[in-house]
């Protein structure tokens, strides 16, 4: 009697733990797919408004003033690779945090911030002497001013996005999105030049720091602790390595100084549309997967399924945005932007080719990240990115066409190591790597076919309604395609969110 009591007590709490496993589970699932929704929103609405930023400087200004703006900038992020804003992934990938490292990473960043402002002061006329762009004396130091606001804001985003509270985050995009992008049309209109182009990413910083500082609800205490820092090391200077490939624009530098304004100008323009774009792809899937990536490390058993979904989303909008760039370029660059950045088609489309294989990189990028595995991307990302350095240098003097042209292989030559990553942290095979692609790929053919034949069905019609209706044609194939090859997940994601509502 009591052999039997003491099986079905056992019975009874496996059975329970198999159910609190479960319903953390699918909670895990609903709140990724509202993080996703938010981030979605805050994505897109930065897009948005720095859309219409960008087509209406675009039409005022030309590729010069652009470009001399992409290379003070350039100087910038190139100084800012040093300091330590990536401990905030760290802060947020890790399994629980003390206060000590929240105030150790913040005065960590803030005490860099103070040192690589000096340093850009001090540089800024050698760089202006070198650049022969004597305005980059006074324009280093102004727009250094965002790297000061935008140390400040790590602990606090920490914060915020490690509690998956990314509706604040929307706001912060769109609240500073919105008003750095009106003083900078402002300015524009009223004749201030390259002066509006600087003054937006400075505005938009500082109206951030303000809203994530009142939404996290944190203030720092005067503590820095080496143990706190110890335990975010490796995991923070990866991080870091990573963050600082993303962010460097030493493709924007090398080029703009052997090239000129002029050409980084136009590469400028590819790169602004595709970041443009990225925003409702990757910059909107990537915290929400890092975070569900993060909270399910001890789950082997959901590795797998977890990050073929995370593929499938991160390529389906991939696919779709930049397919349709692609396609699309020809028709939209002197339409949308002038007659004068006509000469930018090749590197818009250019860029658009490595923002569809941005799809195969998102999912993976989170899954490391997530998973503790920063050192396996900086890895990745380190080669990627020398690879498009040497690309740049060797092709420069061939023109832009063969420099973007270099820039795709370089891109093209990394992506089987996307399989190996993933392959090495969840073990999928590559039959379930690649089956994820079937769905995206046969859409973006469906898309393709559909914008292809407007035009000639349309010979004779107004350029303006036949791209209205290449995209709306192109849209719609994608769509109808992808979902009627997709009822299964669609399925299942229903499933989860009305779980998981179910059981809150």
């Amino acid at each position: 009697m009591n052999l039997q009591a003491s099986t079905s007590s056992a019975n009874t709490r496996v059975s329970d733990t198999r159910e609190v496993c479960a319903l953390a589970s699918r909670a895990r699932g609903q709140k990724a797919i509202f993080g996703f929704g938010w981030s979605a929103l805050n994505s897109g609405s930065a897009m948005l408004i720095a859309a219409m930023v960008f087509v209406i400087t675009s039409r005022l200004l030309g590729p010069e003033v652009f470009g001399t703006v992409a290379l003070a900038i350039s100087v910038i992020t190139f100084i800012g690779c040093a300091a330590p804003s990536a401990f905030g992934e760290a802060l947020i990938q890790r399994a629980q945090i003390r206060e000590e490292h929240l105030d150790t990473v913040f005065w960590l960043c803030m005490a860099a911030g103070v040192v690589l402002y000096a340093l850009i002061v001090m540089l800024s006329g050698v760089v202006a002497e070198l650049s022969s762009q004597p305005i980059l004396a006074s324009l280093l130091p102004f727009i250094g001013l965002k790297l000061v606001f935008d140390l400040a804001a790590v602990v606090p985003q920490a914060l915020v996005i490690r509690q998956m509270q990314f509706k604040y985050i929307a706001a912060r995009t769109a609240i500073g999105n919105s008003i750095g992008g009106l003083v900078c049309v402002a300015m524009a209109l009223n004749g201030y030049g390259l002066w509006a182009l600087a003054m937006a990413p400075v505005v938009t910083s500082l109206v951030s720091l303000v809203i994530l500082i009142w939404a996290a609800n944190w203030r720092p205490k005067l503590q820095l602790r080496r143990d706190a820092l110890r335990d975010l090391w490796r995991f923070g200077i990866f991080s870091s390595g990573n963050h600082s490939l993303h962010v460097i624009n030493l493709d924007q530098l090398i080029l703009g100084l052997l090239a000129g304004p002029a050409m980084l100008g136009l590469y400028f323009m590819g790169k602004r549309l595709t970041e443009l774009l990225s925003g409702l792809s990757a910059q909107a899937l990537y915290p929400v997967c890092t975070v569900f990536f993060a909270s399910i490390q001890t789950r082997p058993d959901q590795h797998i399924p977890a990050f073929q979904n995370a593929m499938r989303v991160s390529t389906l909008l991939a696919f779709a945005l930049f397919g349709g760039l692609f396609l699309l370029a020809e028709s939209v660059i002197p339409l949308a932007l002038g007659s004068h950045w006509q000469p930018a088609i090749p590197a818009v489309q250019a860029f658009a080719v490595i923002g569809f294989l941005g799809g195969l990189r998102v999912a993976v990028s989170s899954l490391a990240n997530g998973l503790g595995r920063a050192d396996i991307w900086f890895a990745f990302e380190l080669l990627r990115y020398a690879l498009v350095v040497i690309a740049i240098v060797a092709l420069v003097r061939q023109g832009l066409e063969a420099v973007m042209l270099g820039i795709v292989l370089a891109n093209l030559a990394v992506i089987p190591g996307c399989f190996i990553i993933a392959r090495k942290l969840t073990g999928v095979s590559a039959a379930q790597y690649l089956g994820v692609l079937a769905t995206p790929l046969f859409a973006t053919a469906a898309m393709a076919g559909a914008i292809l034949l407007m035009p000639l069905l349309l010979s004779e019609q107004n350029p303006v309604l036949v791209l209205l209706l290449q995209v709306l044609a192109g849209s719609a194939a994608y769509l109808l395609t992808a979902f009627s090859l997709s009822g299964h997940e669609i399925n299942t994601l229903k499933q989860t969110f009305r779980e998981g509502k179910a059981h809150d």
